[in-house]
């Protein structure tokens, strides 16, 4: 029975970034999962609507987005093309046991011919596996000397990530695509051979690491996780702790906390 190991997962990466060796990790969860299943998927102005059902969220503005199937055919296609290379050092991850998300794992594994090395979590960073990632594979980015950030046209980066070159992205770029993926790709025409890519960007990352995939460089789709370092709310999702110790406590005992295949 396949029971891959969530930390030896991220300490094979860490591996990898250390010694500067190109790969890209991206991530297809829940949202990029309902555009491959075709499906209409929205979070805008307080709610979120998501599996034909409506909910309520908190979530910033720069997380708005809405996917429609009469529309965003285009994306969805450059979407798919993503989701199904094998190559190289593409790692791909994909919810699993933890979201509840077997039928979406099961849907990724097929859509790459069944399980191989390059197939991890899509909550890699997260979770259990947050803590050490922020102490051991966050600082070797600042080890890199060309860095590009593509990220919402809000963020203030801190830290070494002042340093990076910041391409910026908009709200929802869902409506205005292709001119976001032109414009995204014309500002790597010329990127270096051993540079790192960070990609907070949703499922655009997911295409821009297909689409730049032939470069010599390391591609990380990033995500929420560090949030800290661009200025941005570092308390939107659970995983980035809270202030009550009780929302804590419980949520490190929790299944969704333990990263599990």
């Amino acid at each position: 029975m396949i029971n891959p190991n969530p930390r030896t997962h991220l300490e094979n990466l860490l591996l990898k970034l250390k010694s500067k060796e190109s790969f890209s990790f991206i991530r297809f969860s829940d949202g990029e999962i309902e555009i491959l299943r075709n499906r209409y998927l929205e979070i805008n102005n307080g709610k979120t609507v998501y599996k034909d059902r409506e909910f309520s969220n908190n979530f910033p503005v720069y997380d708005k987005k809405k996917f429609d199937p009469e529309i965003n055919q285009d994306f969805r296609e450059d979407l798919l093309k993503s989701a199904l290379f094998r190559g190289g050092n593409y790692y791909k991850g994909i919810p699993t046991a933890h979201n509840d998300a077997l039928y979406d794992r099961e849907l990724m594994l097929r859509l790459n011919g069944g399980f191989d090395s390059r197939m991890t979590f899509a909550d890699l960073f997260l979770n259990s596996n947050y803590e050490t990632y922020k102490k051991k594979f966050v600082k070797e980015y600042k080890n890199y000397r060309d860095i590009f950030l593509i990220a919402n046209y809000r963020v203030k980066p801190v830290d070494f990530l002042k340093k990076a070159k910041h391409i910026a992205i908009p709200d929802n770029f869902f409506s205005e695509y292709n001119k976001t993926l032109n414009h995204v790709l014309s500002n790597l025409d010329d990127v270096k051979s051993g540079s790192l890519i960070l990609s907070s960007a949703s499922s655009l990352s997911n295409i821009v690491a297909y689409k730049v995939r032939s470069k010599k460089i390391t591609f990380i789709d990033v995500g929420t996780s560090i949030n800290n370092l661009l200025s941005l709310n570092n308390s939107i999702r659970e995983y980035h702790g809270s202030d009550s110790f009780i929302k804590n406590f419980f949520y490190r005992r929790s299944k969704r906390f333990h990263i599990k295949w």
